[in-house]
């Protein structure tokens, strides 16, 4: 589940003003949790807790409550550092080490690079290994302003400038695919080759008539008791288990270890939304693999066994039309990326890097080790 900064409660309410704001898009890209965390959480306990857009960093003093768990949740062997990218912009980048090529970590909207923190080690063999949490998530900087794909691309360059790294292999999952875009059409020489997991052109393919699914069951109060409980409850509902750190960086918690919030406050991806770009895959030179999950007229979600009958009846009705969609997402890619190499999955999970670690390294690690 993506504890992200939209609600289910906040999306009812911003429907009428986020019109193109589709749930079937949230679905396709893994926002499972925006449902479950507004049931859980409310969007009083959601406005009230997170910090406001332009603040300082939850890792700053002013933000320390939010973080005091965090090392306790993080038991992974990386390195953090906060990079500046621009001034006033911190952004938190994890080394899990290695030599060789540089592999730079992009994750989906609403998480941070810990999500990658069982993942990285994968690669950290062959390659050096590194995740950016883009601004707004988790530790990194939440300035009021460069939600823009053309600003996020420009701060993963950043990034490598500042670590003086010339260029690298960039792997995306979900909604970091429009940065891939972005870095393969606008930086080609900084870009060794491109991973897709599950990323999408979502810039572009009809998205906004999509019907509309049910929401998941609400889940109860006894779920925010502790991270660990909330960890669980986002495994029921999204079928796999993310990090506890990356639960941990997106959170807020009491003195007595209770969830009272998010981080993100949840007009930081309205604004990467609104910020969408159509891909320009006639542009991308660089070699590219995409690992993508084509749902089916078959596929269920993970909740779907908890929704009642009518419910399930209305899944089964529409979800003909997301499958669809998918199917032409990912030809789009496979026509529109000269050097592209495209595996399919079939009716798994959107986090494919979790449920199906070993077969997406297996193809991973084929297509970096060839020259």
């Amino acid at each position: 589940m993506w504890l992200i900064v939209v609600s289910f409660g906040t999306l009812k309410t911003r429907r009428s003003v986020m019109g193109k704001w589709k749930v079937w898009l949230l679905i396709a890209l893994g926002i499972l949790g925006s449902f479950v965390a507004g049931a859980l959480l409310g969007p009083n306990v959601w406005n009230a807790t997170t910090t406001p857009v332009g603040s300082a960093a939850p890792g700053s003093a002013t933000g320390q409550r939010a973080m005091n768990d965090v090392c306790r949740c993080d038991t992974s062997g990386h390195k953090v550092r906060f990079v500046t990218v621009e001034p006033g912009v911190q952004l938190e980048v994890l080394d899990w080490g290695g030599t060789g090529k540089t592999l730079v970590l992009l994750t989906g909207l609403g998480d941070n690079a810990h999500v990658f923190d069982q993942f990285a080690y994968q690669f950290n063999d062959r390659f050096h290994v590194i995740g950016i949490t883009r601004r707004g998530f988790g530790r990194s900087s939440q300035p009021a302003h460069g939600y823009d794909v053309d600003t996020r691309a420009r701060d993963d360059i950043a990034v490598l400038d500042k670590l003086n790294i010339r260029e690298a292999i960039f792997v995306g999952h979900s909604i970091a695919g429009t940065e891939l875009n972005k870095l393969g059409a606008v930086y080609p020489d900084r870009v060794k080759k491109l991973v897709y997991l599950d990323a999408l052109d979502i810039g572009s393919g009809g998205w906004a008539t999509l019907p509309q699914p049910p929401p998941p069951p609400a889940d109860t109060a006894e779920d925010l008791e502790s991270v660990q409980r909330f960890a669980a409850a986002e495994a029921r509902s999204d079928g796999y288990r993310k990090p506890l750190a990356a639960i941990c960086n997106m959170i807020r918690t009491d003195p007595s270890g209770r969830v009272v919030g998010a981080i993100t406050p949840p007009e930081i991806s309205s604004k990467i939304y609104e910020g969408l770009q159509q891909a320009e895959y006639d542009r991308i030179q660089a070699p590219a693999l995409g690992i993508f999950n084509k749902i089916t007229p078959q596929y269920r979600l993970p909740y779907y066994w908890y929704l009642d009958p009518a419910a399930q009846e209305e899944f089964n009705r529409n979800i003909k039309s997301l499958a669809k969609w998918v199917e032409g997402a990912i030809q789009r890619f496979r026509s529109g990326v000269k050097n592209s190499r495209v595996i399919e999955l079939h009716d798994t999970n959107h986090y494919v890097f979790i449920v199906d670690e070993a077969l997406v390294v297996r193809e991973m690690r084929k297509f970096l080790l060839e020259e």
